[in-house]
């Protein structure tokens, strides 16, 4: 997702210069392209571009990074908002810059319909009444409201977020050491190493039963907690301990 912020927004960066100037020197961006070109390395970064799209909008200046029919520089992509031009449309992937830089004969296939030609007038308002410069490159706004990118905040809208348990506040808010906080948080989650956890995790091992009861049940962390016999003998001779203790002091 950097390489991508900074390929987008022409960052002045030797490879990104490089890219531009050998592979998307014709307005195309990879995108429109039919198969990846480039590297090993570069033919996998452009994959992730619908990623990227999902929380950044590009503020076109020369438009040469941006789908003119897909993209949504004008809110709306204009393939949705003017779907009769659109289906006589014979460059469907081309980039902002090669519809201004082309004649409408080389963009669609004519004669148009009257509906599409109606279009095809509301269109091309549309597009000279924004101010194009060449010798600029286009910006990349997101959705956090800046041209910034971080990649916190990009992780978070591609992750997601869910509801919390309410066991967790409470948990960290807990008097405990760190160390036990962490593990019970690992308990909660069922994140300890217990051989249910090495088979989830594709570990061959010759058994995946609780070691301690030899009872023939598999070693979960709820096993071990709440029904391997052995444990809970174990927590009963504490809990005595703790209660003489506590009774003699």
């Amino acid at each position: 997702m950097k390489h991508l912020d900074r390929f987008y927004n022409n960052a002045n960066i030797p490879w990104v210069t490089l890219t531009w100037s050998k592979f998307y020197s014709n307005t195309q961006t990879p995108p429109q392209a039919r198969c990846p070109i480039g590297s090993f390395w570069w033919k996998e970064i452009p994959k992730l571009f619908k990623n990227f799209k999902t929380f950044s909008t590009c503020n076109p200046i020369r438009g040469n990074s941006d789908l003119f029919w897909a993209g949504t520089w004008t809110g709306q992509p204009l393939k949705e908002r003017y779907p009769q031009l659109f289906s006589f449309n014979r460059k469907p992937k081309c980039s902002i810059r090669f519809f201004l830089d082309h004649d409408v004969e080389v963009i669609f296939r004519l004669p148009l319909s009257t509906q599409a030609a109606i279009q095809l007038e509301e269109l091309l308002d549309l597009v000279h009444n924004i101010n194009w410069y060449e010798s600029d490159n286009d910006s990349w706004i997101y959705s956090w409201g800046n041209s910034n990118y971080t990649s916190k905040k990009a992780y978070k809208l591609l992750i997601g977020t869910e509801q919390a348990s309410p066991l967790f506040p409470w948990l960290w808010a807990s008097s405990n050491l760190g160390k036990h906080k962490f593990f019970f948080w690992l308990l909660l989650r069922d994140r300890l190493n217990t051989r249910n956890l090495l088979r989830r995790k594709n570990m061959h091992l010759d058994d995946y039963n609780c070691v301690l009861c030899n009872a023939g049940h598999e070693e979960t962390s709820f096993h071990l907690f709440f029904e391997c016999s052995f444990n809970t003998a174990a927590l009963s001779v504490l809990l005595a301990g703790i209660q003489f203790l506590s009774v003699g002091t």
